[in-house]
């Protein structure tokens, strides 16, 4: 009998001892244990208190969650917010539409408040909707590339809280493609639109969602009330897997990190008749199109020995999007790791395809106007490749309006 007692004794203390492990495990820490706090968590901790009772417009959609995994909308209420209005990106509050809502508004039961589109509202009438709350928070994944649409929002949010005495409340997040700096060229008026192209910055402007804010608050809304709610433990450069939070896809076609990577690359071929890879299982790392064969594309563009990339032969039937349910030969693009210039990439890729296939390639145009100086935010790069310029000849032509946005935005910086 006393044996078996110490048997059960035994198995008890195994029980708890292990139940103990089991608390401490944490998925979302990477190998050395290590996660950064966004500033939503930091704020919910620290400062959600202070506005207890007062109205907020949330900006969000479903990126806004802790590392927990906790909606911001819960997290917010519990701390006594009011979430009168939330106000939807691209892809809307629940991430999960290809095609914007272009509906005005409507109430949404499940996150218990109305919800506004901001592709659906005018920005005249935003202004107005925002005077009728007490605060405006902010807290979107961005992408830290200006073609990505949520880094527009902001911009507008900033503009439309310009001249009233609201305070806008950016909770910060990590940049996931901080690490390959500032590139691309900074933003030609001409070439300005509401949505792809507002922010005035280069394509990778290497700031954070809250630095971004108040670079732009401080350059040219400096009347706006702003206070950004900072990351802690995050350092500048970070690749995201190393920050020790939950990939959640800032779109429907960013279903990675590494497709994230290579959005960057690849994105500037939306402005070709070239498909790559909407509607697909690998958005991004697909490129082709019906009338290219991939093994001769393939050749064609390993030969161009970047270093960061390889290319393997595939077909695709994008089920959306360009060249929907038609096959399409090209390559799956792999990132194999490093630095590089996104800009130099797509460069290098659309000359060559341009060369390769003079009877084909074609830009696209949409309302009048080339796509590819929309998303480039110039005309220089569709002009280089045409003139079959070198991408040095590019760079040596934006580098002084890039001298002149790298000086300013240091002011800002927070990490």
């Amino acid at each position: 009998m006393k044996r078996r007692y110490i048997q059960i004794t035994a198995l008890c203390a195994i029980l708890v001892l292990f139940e103990g492990c089991a608390r401490r495990i944490d998925y979302n820490l990477n190998e050395d244990g290590y996660r950064v706090s966004t500033g939503l968590e930091r704020f919910v901790f620290w400062s959600a208190k202070r506005y207890r009772g007062k109205k907020a417009a949330l900006v969000t959609n479903h990126s806004g969650y802790d590392y927990r995994l906790r909606q911001n909308i819960e997290l917010l209420r519990g701390k006594g917010i009011v979430i009168s209005m939330i106000l939807e990106p691209e892809h809307g509050i629940y991430g999960y539409r290809n095609d914007t809502d272009f509906r005005a508004s409507w109430y949404d039961p499940i996150a218990g408040s109305r919800v506004y589109s901001l592709y659906g509202i005018d920005p005249r009438v935003l202004k107005n909707l925002l005077a009728s709350v007490d605060i405006v928070i902010f807290d979107i994944q961005d992408m830290g590339m200006r073609c990505y649409t949520y880094i527009s929002n902001l911009k507008e949010i900033i503009d439309a809280l310009d001249g009233t005495d609201r305070l806008l409340i950016v909770l910060d997040r990590p940049n996931p493609v901080g690490f390959l700096g500032v590139d691309g060229a900074f933003l030609d008026r001409r070439f300005a639109s509401r949505y792809v192209s507002a922010f005035p910055a280069p394509l990778l402007y290497n700031m954070t969602i809250g630095e971004a804010a108040r670079y732009y608050r401080g350059e040219f809304r400096p009347k706006v009330k702003l206070k950004v709610v900072r990351m802690g433990r995050y350092r500048r450069g970070m690749l995201f897997h190393k920050t020790g939070l939950p990939w959640v896809p800032p779109s429907p076609n960013l279903p990675t990190y590494e497709s994230s990577i290579a959005y960057t690359a690849v994105v500037l071929m939306e402005g070709i008749n070239l498909s790559i890879g909407r509607g697909t299982a690998k958005p991004f790392e697909y490129i082709g199109a019906p009338w290219i064969e991939p093994f001769e594309f393939c050749k064609t563009m390993n030969a161009l020995d970047l270093p960061n990339f390889k290319f393997k032969p595939v077909y695709f039937v994008p089920s959306f999007s360009k060249y929907a349910n038609m096959r399409c030969g090209g390559a799956q693009l792999f990132y194999t790791g490093g630095k590089f210039s996104p800009t130099e990439a797509a460069y290098r890729m659309i000359g060559a395809i341009m060369k390769r296939y003079p009877y084909y390639a074609r830009w696209a145009v949409y309302g009048g106007r080339f796509d590819i100086d929309t998303l480039a935010g110039t005309d220089l790069f569709r002009l280089g490749i045409q003139e079959g310029k070198p991408w040095k000849e590019f760079v040596r032509r934006t580098s002084k309006k890039n001298r002149t946005y790298r000086r300013k935005r240091c002011k800002y910086l927070l990490y």
